[in-house]
């Protein structure tokens, strides 16, 4: 799909067809969703761009990253999505600014940040007059909803500590839950990290923005580093709410082994007695004893008694 925004005097226009694109009008941004091969062939021939492949978009060294020319401006990055078995993955996103006018190639659904800056642009014409402001919008959206997916796993990472107490129910389930919010917290900061150097190189270019702009991006390297800073919390407190888990775990297994110790103590004394009235002596006194039966049974909860007595004075139980 394609999308090709173009500003006259009076609005926006979007145009979702490339064979109705009028060089008469201003064009701000080109939008490239799943396209197919046809269609980035026909913008790369309208405009005379060339886009780079899905595996050049997904590498990670910071020279594929980001990629400055003379006449044009690439940078690479990944926009985290909603994913069922995962629960967030990383998407590439492709920006390349060439002559004031912005190209923006993703293969992934609908995303957020896209939308909210199209909103932008229809509501507040005036503000972008050329694709790097758009650019910036776009990455200032990302980066809001990055903050807002972090105070989001904040909120329940603190819902877990409050679970965590010895009352609580310590299943697999609930350890599994803290692996996987420190999963999700890596990948939030990878994915952050990664914005902070593109960012930081869009600052370091060579005449692509105004002092204007150069100062909404330092804004953004502000932002992203209190996002890595809570990010950082956030793994350090998991942790935490691991290590608490683990102690509690072993709490629980130490009371457990504490309980069959007492009882193995206290039905030591009785035993003992029943041991040494079960031996087949022909000399014991007791042997023919009319109440040796129930003189050895008294003594056996006696024993049992004073046992339990005294260690509920010691509080070991």
């Amino acid at each position: 799909m394609i999308r090709i925004f173009q500003q006259d005097e009076t609005a926006v226009r979007k145009i979702r067809d490339i064979d109705s694109f009028r060089d008469t009008e201003r064009t701000l941004w080109v939008d490239l969703q799943n396209p197919t091969p046809d269609e980035i062939k026909s913008v790369e021939e309208k405009f005379d761009v060339s886009f780079q492949s899905q595996q050049e978009q997904a590498e990670i060294e910071s020279s594929s990253r980001y990629i400055e020319e003379d006449d044009y401006l690439i940078a690479n990055t990944n926009f985290l999505i909603p994913s069922k078995e995962e629960g967030y993955i990383g998407v590439p996103v492709s920006f390349l600014l060439k002559d004031e006018l912005l190209f923006t190639y993703r293969n992934a659904a609908d995303l957020k940040s896209f939308a909210d800056t199209v909103k932008r642009i229809k509501s507040k014409r005036a503000a972008f007059s050329d694709g790097g402001q758009i650019m910036i919008a776009i990455f200032e959206s990302r980066i809001d909803a990055d903050a807002d997916l972090i105070e989001q796993i904040s909120f329940e990472v603190k819902a877990i500590n409050k679970q965590l107490d010895l009352d609580a129910k310590l299943d697999r389930e609930m350890l599994l839950n803290i692996n996987d919010y420190q999963e999700l917290t890596m990948t939030i900061r990878e994915s952050v990290v990664d914005k902070q150097r593109v960012i930081s190189a869009l600052i370091r270019s060579n005449g692509w923005f105004t002092p204007d702009e150069q100062q909404q991006l330092r804004t953004l390297i502000k932002d992203i580093q209190s996002l890595i800073e809570h990010t950082n919390f956030i793994f350090e407190r998991l942790e935490f709410l691991q290590d608490t888990f683990l102690g509690l775990v072993n709490l629980e297994q130490n009371q457990i082994v504490k309980l069959f110790t007492v009882l193995s103590l206290v039905l030591l004394p009785p035993t003992l007695i029943a041991s040494i009235y079960g031996m087949n002596f022909d000399t014991m006194p007791e042997l023919h004893w009319r109440y040796g039966y129930v003189y050895a049974l008294v003594l056996m909860v006696l024993t049992t008694l004073l046992t339990l007595f005294y260690f509920r004075k010691k509080r070991w139980l």
